[in-house]
């Protein structure tokens, strides 16, 4: 039976309680005496017997009432904590000052392979102890905010929270360190940054050869082998990467891209395996998890795997060979599980025969080639991406611009495309910010330029028996029309050409340009 007994307070009213209920030889389980209540838990009596003292307690002086209640406060707040440490996904773990643990809830139970209802009561281990701050805690009365650390378990690290609980003289009594795994800091990041994913749907396509191709990636996604796509620069080897992830069993989890030729070797090394505290200067406190332990569980993509060092080639072989992983300047060694999808633009083939690639790297990442085709090779794919690209550049320029002239086409469909798709698309951005009405034309239309520079047309017509000066006055028309179209003057056509503003006005005339 419970009871909670409003009074005003007074000196020896506890002392009048307790004496009627020896008196009555009513035994008292629990008593908690809260600012204007006491709380009694005491054994179940006869209806009889309970009338009898709950009247004499109503006469004692300064009582104002007797209730009934479900729960003791302690118990109820027990329960409570109970309830909000086994639901809470984060772990918790209390220490007393003697690091006896006095709480684990299951999901730090679960993290540090502890066991919630036997360890409670028992001094937690030294590793343990030192590994997730406490000791620092106890012994300074630091706090420690979302520091990251090892631990001896599958998840290898995990980002630890320290409080310290002092008493009434603000002496360190204890610690509460709060528990989160890494994989699930990873996963929230994920969520807040990714972009929508990449399905194979948004590979535009209609040549034959492309249809073989998605085909083969289609197929390839729903193994977890390692893929190493080929094509050239600009072919969209990405774009088949982040497809090849979303249609795996992997897709909800991370999709970690990164370019192997865009960073320095020295630092590309950190960014992959990631880095202990005091591995070098400069490197951040509580140090860094690489890509490798970011992208566990996902996919990793090794994009120009080709510019590869040496020295780091050796790194990688391992980490796929034992999927496991060790940050630099640290002995501590993570499992991981990452699928590998590799990417380059170099022939590796050639590479191994002249020593400058691994030959045991290279059958290792070659698992499942995939060859993407460059752009001259699906000629039937120009229009079709030409008429994409300029729809997504209308609208995003707010342009009302809605198709191609014959010429304009014929000029897209006739080119060599050394830059693939990338090129490509370029060009249509740079048409639409040029043109004016509704239609692209072939003035609008840049190809060749790489740098500021303006390539020589590649096809030489000999059917027409051309000279020399008849195919390069051809030449001088063409830079004349698009220096014209760049630039609004013959005074600074002139200047870019090194020409005086009526030579070019002269020359525009031979070739009736538009003058401007």
């Amino acid at each position: 039976m419970y009871l909670r007994i409003p009074y005003i307070d007074r000196i020896g009213i506890v002392r009048d309680i307790t004496l009627i209920m020896t008196e009555r030889g009513i035994n008292i389980i629990s008593m908690e005496v809260d600012e204007g209540s006491v709380f009694l838990e005491c054994q179940t009596v006869s209806q009889g017997q309970r009338n009898g003292f709950i009247q004499e307690l109503s006469r004692i002086h300064g009582v104002h009432d007797i209730v009934e209640i479900s729960f003791m406060p302690a118990k109820e707040r027990a329960e409570q904590l109970d309830v909000i440490l086994t639901s809470v996904h984060d772990g918790i773990l209390a220490v007393n000052q003697d690091s006896v643990i006095t709480q684990c809830n299951p999901a730090a139970g679960r993290m540090l392979r502890l066991s919630p209802k036997h360890v409670q009561g028992h001094p937690l281990g030294a590793k343990l102890f030192k590994n997730l701050l406490i000791q620092e805690t106890l012994q300074t009365g630091s706090q420690y905010h979302n520091r990251e650390v090892f631990i001896d378990s599958e998840q290898g690290y995990c980002v630890v929270s320290t409080i310290p609980l002092r008493n009434n003289r603000g002496e360190v009594v204890g610690v509460v360190a709060m528990i989160r795994d890494t994989q699930d800091v990873r996963d929230l990041m994920r969520s807040m940054a990714t972009s929508l994913p990449v399905t194979f749907d948004d590979i535009p396509f209609v040549s034959p050869v492309m249809e073989e191709v998605v085909g083969q990636a289609r197929r390839y996604a729903t193994s977890d082998s390692t893929i190493l796509i080929n094509g050239e620069t600009g072919t969209g080897k990405e774009l088949f990467a982040r497809a090849l992830h979303s249609a795996s069993a992997r897709t909800h989890a991370a999709f970690v891209p990164i370019n192997c030729a865009a960073i320095p070797d020295t630092l590309l090394e950190s960014e992959l395996f990631g880095y202990a505290e005091g591995a070098f200067t400069g490197a951040v406190k509580g140090g860094k998890p690489g890509l490798f332990e970011l992208a566990n569980g996902g996919t990793l993509f090794l994009d120009e795997v080709g510019d590869v060092s040496a020295h780091l080639q050796v790194k990688l072989l391992r980490v796929l060979q034992e999927q496991r992983v060790r940050r630099v300047g640290s002995n501590k060694e993570v499992a991981i599980n990452v699928r590998i999808i590799a990417a380059t633009n170099r022939n590796l083939e050639d590479m191994v025969a002249d020593k400058t690639f691994r030959e045991d790297l290279y059958y290792r990442l070659n698992v499942i080639p995939l060859v993407i085709p460059p752009l001259r090779e699906r000629f039937e794919d120009i229009r079709l991406l030409s008429e994409l690209f300029l729809k997504q550049f209308a609208d995003k320029l707010q342009r009302s611009v809605k198709g191609f002239s014959p010429l304009s086409l014929q000029r897209l469909e006739s080119y060599n495309w050394p830059g693939n798709v990338r090129e490509l698309k370029n060009i249509i951005e740079r048409a639409v910010n040029l043109v004016d009405g509704v239609e692209v034309q072939s003035e609008h239309i840049f190809l060749g330029h790489l740098s500021g520079s303006i390539v020589v047309p590649t096809l030489v017509q000999f059917e027409t028996y051309q000279t020399l000066d008849e195919r390069l006055g051809e030449l001088e028309r063409v830079i004349l029309q698009e220096t014209s179209l760049r630039f609004r003057s013959s005074r600074r056509m002139g200047a870019v050409l090194g020409l005086s503003h009526t030579a070019v006005l002269k020359k525009m005339r031979k070739y009736e340009l538009p003058l401007q």
